[in-house]
């Protein structure tokens, strides 16, 4: 519950000095409500208020309680007015109060502003600080009301493959304003130095957050470790020559940001090398290849690699690099007559294949595939395919290669014995030169699906939005199955799962996704972020190859079981409604009371009992209106009611809780109170079954069931006003409201205390002889079709007259109400046989 203690005695106060009382006891007629509690990212608000009950002519008024600063209300004697100035990190107060018929209510509101801090950094990049040291102070600067929380990305892992990580980073603390950045191997790093160091900092609520980027980029320890002595053949087609380093450090060269592409310098000192080549060096890459130039002619190199930078230099000692010739070219795994979707390429990298097969599993038959040797080699070469890598349950099949001194190569594998098994089979393919000297291999895949793929699905998705900033969704990705059936089922395929957005709200950002690791098909649930505004996102999810030359390997496996591999599904922000449940109560003399949520929108608000004195059973009139009204409250005591607000889908559920003290009730005990249509207008029926002190019972009608007149009176059926009978009433209102009448009763002891019935409404359908209009209305209203002398009276809600136009055979009256104050108004209009119709009007 919100509201605290003193809250509740100021209440009390305020009611016992602007209100009348009963036997020591405030009697307040109407409710306030100063709206839901909201946080802005920002320093200005719209509030929004409402009162119900009599509340005459008054009109509300807002002030400033509390907070950092003083802010600005703009028009503080109206319900709705804007609020500026709020510049300060916190929490700003404010209170609606409404002066009732009887008494004042009051209502708070809390709206916490987060402007961007100007303060706020992640402090200057830093390039000067050796790898070797490793370590390094940042300057970031946390403001007060905000957390902070540094993460590191690695800029060359980053630029490179697109992959969020860390390697090799650490802070002495992720929310300090100023840790230690360092690395955690630091001669021996084991990625190229250079991070991105982020600060994210988020208000105390946890709803607004802001982020600056400092760089980080220690200088490589110069100290490289290639080898002594390499061998290596190559391919023709992709004639690359390098060495891999044997050890950390590892730098690139290769990538904008990279911490070796922008402070260290390499040089290659050929010593010898054979007649024609022109040996120079390339690039460092790919954490440890060092990759040469110039290297055209097979035979011996020799040289000495220089690594310099600011923190040291290093000469590497003689290196020998033998390039031993050309190796055969890898061989067509798509020869004529074995295209897709019998045999595809490529499976995962470049030169792999294979193929799929959906009812394969139990069986038995030898199956082939077909590879061609590249024409540029000899039909001499030698190739062996032999199983590789995971194998399926049941062991390793047979192969058996066919074709030599052919071009056209055929390999027939046999599976072990029990048959082919769920899973994927892997083959190494290599191909030799006839003498043996230099060889090439591949890898081909023999996919036995289980044919248990369900569709690709992801369900609807609700987030709740706090009003500002940016929010994320957490997406479940579909059951994983690579290596989860077992263990070599689909081994080596790397995939991901691709979004793509359809539609979204106007003026939304574009949504951010994570890099493709942390959505791979073996990633259980992702993250889509950036979301800044309410409505439905729409997103096509499909799980994709990395590569985007990989054959249909995914589309054959889903083929298998019938099932479609793509979905769109929904992403719906639904926007926080803050419940509020207005001002606490302190009624005496009653067992009635009135209940003012806040206005919950396209969301729904429902009222509900949370406490309460023992051996009573209050009843709210109508749970689902934010305006409604509790009655059977006849045990003096604390009656706590709970005002939530849940959005349309679910996705915001907020709730607030309102305390009402009935600290005397009345004596007579109700059996029933009806309302029913008949031709003479509406008869009202109730019956007592015990009275004590009772007066009598004014009869009050309402065309909205807020504002309510009193339509006639019955005295007690006991003289004395006591009985413990049965006592039956009748009243018939002979003049109803076209449209829905609200009645209760509203009895009255002797001593003048009084309470309130339940209430009851009739739809009374009768169409008005004239025509009231414009309604709205702002300064002249028209009342048409007259005949003969009539009387036309404008009254406010409290049943008091305010215009009077007498009309002798003129159709048309016409009323000036331009002066009367904002507000609803009846409009009766009463023939010279008396008849009266009343008519309600908005005056603007």
């Amino acid at each position: 519950m919100k509201k605290n203690f003193i809250l509740s005695v100021t209440v009390v106060i305020l009611l016992v000095f602007f209100g009348p009382s009963v036997n020591g006891q405030v009697i307040g007629n109407c409710t306030a409500n100063a709206g839901g509690n909201a946080v802005v990212c920002g320093s200005s608000t719209t509030l929004t208020g409402s009162a119900s009950g009599n509340v005459g002519a008054f009109p509300p008024t807002w002030t400033f309680i509390t907070g950092p600063v003083t802010p600005v209300i703009a028009s503080p004697n109206t319900f709705t007015t804007n609020v500026t100035g709020m510049t300060a990190e916190g929490s700003y107060t404010f209170r609606l109060a409404q002066r009732c018929g009887t008494g004042t209510a009051t209502s708070q509101v809390v709206i916490t502003a987060h402007p961007r801090p100007a303060s706020f950094t992640a402090g200057p990049d830093i390039l000067n600080v050796c790898a070797t040291t490793g370590s390094t102070p940042l300057s970031g600067v946390i403001p007060a009301g905000f957390t902070g929380a540094w993460r590191a990305v690695n800029i060359w892992r980053y630029n490179r493959a697109g992959e969020t990580v860390s390697t090799n980073a650490q802070f002495s603390s992720t929310t300090v304003a100023t840790p230690t950045f360092s690395l955690i191997n630091t001669s021996n790093h084991q990625i190229d130095p250079a991070y991105w160091a982020i600060l994210r900092i988020t208000s105390l609520d946890g709803v607004c957050s802001y982020e600056d980027t400092t760089v980080v980029s220690f200088i490589p320890n110069p100290n490289i470790n290639p080898p002594l002595n390499t061998s290596r053949c190559v391919s023709a087609a992709s004639p690359s020559h390098y060495i891999n380093l044997t050890a950390a450090p590892y730098f690139n060269t290769n990538y904008a940001g990279s911490a070796g592409a922008s402070s260290t310098t390499i040089s290659l000192n050929v010593l010898t090398q054979p007649a024609g080549a022109n040996m120079s060096f390339a690039r460092l890459d790919d954490n440890n290849f060092f990759f040469f130039n110039g290297v055209t002619q097979p035979g011996t190199y020799t040289f000495t690699i220089t690594v310099t930078n600011s923190c040291g230099t290093y000469t590497s000692p003689t290196l020998t690099y033998t390039f031993m010739g050309l190796r055969p070219n890898p061989v067509n795994l798509q020869p004529s007559g074995h295209v897709a979707p019998e045999q595809l390429v490529i499976y995962y990298t470049t030169g792999s294949g294979g193929e799929v097969h959906c009812n394969l599993a139990g069986t038995s038959t030898p199956q082939s595939f077909y590879f061609d040797v590249d024409p540029v080699d000899p039909a001499t070469v030698l190739t062996t395919v032999t199983p590789s890598g995971v194998l399926p349950p049941g062991g390793a099949p047979t192969v058996v290669v066919t074709g030599a001194n052919t071009y056209n190569r055929e390999a027939i594998v046999t599976p072990p014995a029990g048959g082919w098994r769920v899973g994927t089979y892997r083959f190494s393919i290599s191909v030799s030169n006839p003498d043996g000297s230099c060889a090439t291999s591949q890898l081909y895949y023999i996919h036995v699906s289980d044919q248990s793929r369900p569709k690709v699905e992801v369900a609807d998705i609700n987030v709740c939005y706090p009003g500002t900033g940016a929010v994320s969704a957490t997406v479940p990705l579909p059951a994983i199955y690579k290596g989860i059936v077992n263990s070599s089922y689909f081994q080596d395929f790397s995939a991901y799962y691709q979004f793509e957005l359809l539609s979204g709200p106007a003026g939304a950002a574009a949504p951010a996704y994570t890099t493709t690791d942390l959505r791979s098909i073996t990633s259980t649930s992702t993250v889509i972020s950036n979301l800044n505004r309410i409505g439905e996102y729409r997103f096509r999810i499909t799980p994709v190859a990395y590569n985007a030359g990989v054959g249909a390997f995914l589309n054959q496996e889903y083929a298998c079981s019938g099932q479609a591999m793509a979905d769109t599904f929904v992403v719906r922000l639904e926007g926080l409604i803050n419940a509020n449940a207005g001002s606490d109560q302190v009624l005496g003399n009653t067992n009635t009371a009135n209940l003012a949520g806040n206005d919950p929108g396209v969301a729904t608000g429902v009222w509900t009992l949370v406490s309460k004195p023992a051996n009573v059973t209050p009843l709210i009139t109508a749970p689902g209106n934010r305006f409604t009204s509790v009655t059977n409250m006849n045990v003096a005591g604390l009656y706590e009611f709970a005002w939530t607000i849940t959005t349309p889908y679910g996705g915001c559920v907020s709730t607030d809780n309102v305390v009402i003290n009935i600290t005397t009730t009345l004596g007579v005990k109700w059996l029933n109170f009806t309302a029913e249509k008949n031709t003479a207008g509406v008869m009202l029926n109730w019956a007592t079954s015990s009275e004590e002190n009772n007066k009598g019972f004014e009869i009050e009608r309402s065309s909205n069931g807020l504002d309510w007149e009193t339509t006639g009176y019955m005295a007690s059926l006991s003289l004395t006003g006591n009985s413990n009978q049965v006592l039956n009433y009748q009243f018939t209102d002979h003049q109803p409201v076209n449209g829905i009448n609200f009645y209760r009763l509203k009895q009255t002891d002797l001593d003048g205390r009084y309470a309130y019935s339940i209430v009851s409404k009739v739809t009374f359908d009768h169409t008005g002889r004239y025509q009231v209009y414009p309604n709205p209305v702002t300064s002249t209203l028209l009342v048409k079709g007259l005949s003969g002398k009539n009387v036309v009276r404008v009254l406010n809600l409290n049943g008091q007259v305010v215009k009077v136009v007498q009309t002798n055979g003129e159709t048309v009256a016409t009323i000036d109400v331009s002066q009367l104050p904002v507000g609803m108004y009846l409009v009766e209009t009463e023939g010279r046989t008396g008849n009266k119709e009343v008519y309600k009007v908005v005056k603007q």
